[in-house]
């Protein structure tokens, strides 16, 4: 008989012997995160407890969304999985299981997900709040519809925002010469106006045309079904996702062409250049452009 030989099960690799061979994410991504778990973790606490390790494990995309799953270490109470896509932390003590969480993550986010989307996007509702909010009537208002005259009030309630979005931003807008203004309630024809002025140049060109014919044709939807007797809800629920479609594309090209972006990040060159919206920021215009990719900013710059 062979003689047995003892197993001997070898100690858990320190945090700084993991740290030597782990990969490295990008500095501003590990960064968040860290920032995110401390701040969580220390709500309501007298000793303020810090980040020691973390890294990236995995990452899944579910129906379009990416959700990054992060293994992070503090010093107490202990260990985390944080998923981003929105971002959430969990323990791993009560969730010992990486797949079970991220499908328990996903799930709830869905939740999330479909009572958010009767709200204006985050990122977008600042700059044309009161048009946003008469749009967010309108998706309250969808919920409780029953009867043809309610579906009739969702189309007036999108109208109001598209008629909304004209007058906010007319006094921004220089007529050219020799072109009549168009009357203040004129939604069609400050559309195109909006289009021109915030869409400028031979590169924007389709998209000024895209712009133009979705105004037109989401103008005369809402307005049908304003009048119509026989209104339904699949085409209440139509008219509100047009208007939304329509009110998110103009906020944005408003937003990028008042913000003056870079097409491409000055530093590592990425296109992923998204315009922020910043009232409270002393400078003119109230923007920062923001890499995703890197983090770079044009806020912090100008401070540099």
């Amino acid at each position: 008989m062979p003689k047995k030989t003892p197993c001997t099960i070898p100690e858990l690799a320190s945090i700084a012997a993991i740290q030597h061979v782990a990969l490295k994410e990008p500095d501003h991504q590990r960064q968040e995160i860290a920032d995110y778990v401390e701040w969580q973790v220390n709500k309501g606490v007298k000793t303020a407890y810090k980040v020691v390790h973390l890294e990236r494990i995995k990452s899944e995309v579910v129906f379009g969304t990416e959700h990054v799953a992060w293994d992070v270490h503090t010093d107490e109470p202990g260990r985390w999985w944080v998923i981003t896509g929105p971002t959430n932390l969990y323990s791993q003590r009560e969730f010992p299981s990486l797949d079970y969480t991220l499908s328990f993550h996903v799930g709830v986010m869905a939740r999330v997900a479909a009572r958010d989307a009767k709200r204006a996007p985050p990122s977008r509702k600042d700059r044309l709040r009161s048009t946003w909010r008469r749009w967010e009537t309108a998706t309250d208002a969808i919920d409780l519809a029953r009867e043809s005259e309610d579906f009739q009030a969702v189309g007036m309630r999108c109208r109001e925002s598209l008629v909304s979005l004209a007058k906010a931003l007319q006094k921004d807008i220089e007529v050219p010469a020799g072109t009549e203004r168009p009357k203040a309630a004129d939604f069609v024809g400050w559309s195109v106006l909006i289009a021109q002025h915030f869409a400028l140049g031979a590169r924007n060109e389709h998209v000024r045309s895209y712009l133009k014919a979705t105004a037109k044709e989401t103008w005369q939807l809402v307005n049908w079904l304003t009048h119509t007797s026989k209104a339904s809800l699949h085409e209440a629920h139509l008219a509100l996702d047009a208007t939304s479609n329509l009110l998110g594309m103009m906020s944005l090209v408003v937003m990028r062409g008042e913000a003056g972006s870079p097409d491409a990040c000055p530093t590592c060159g990425s296109y992923r250049i998204v315009a922020v919206y910043e009232p409270d920021l002393d400078r003119e215009p109230p923007y920062v452009s923001l890499c995703e990719s890197c983090g770079w900013n044009d806020h912090e710059e100008a401070d540099a």
